[in-house]
């Protein structure tokens, strides 16, 4: 049964906290999209010097952390 999974962003003292979710039926999925979703937040053009996405479970469990980086054009 799929679980439900939130994505927090952590940027120096500011948090912006997932309320709604998805769904996946495994941490590990949860941890991939959390991973590529870091990864397209850093082609923001921007600098992400403290900046950080949080995987937590539905009891408040972190699973997975990926840093933020800035993506520079290829």
């Amino acid at each position: 049964m799929p679980e439900r999974y939130f994505f927090h962003i952590r940027d120096g003292s500011y948090v912006s906290v997932d309320d709604e979710g998805m769904e996946f039926a495994t941490p590990r999925e949860a941890d991939i999209y959390g991973a590529q979703v870091a990864f397209e937040i850093g082609t923001d053009d921007r600098n992400y010097d403290d900046t950080e996405l949080s995987v937590v479970d539905a009891d408040g469990h972190e699973i997975a952390r990926h840093r933020i980086h800035r993506q520079l054009p290829h």
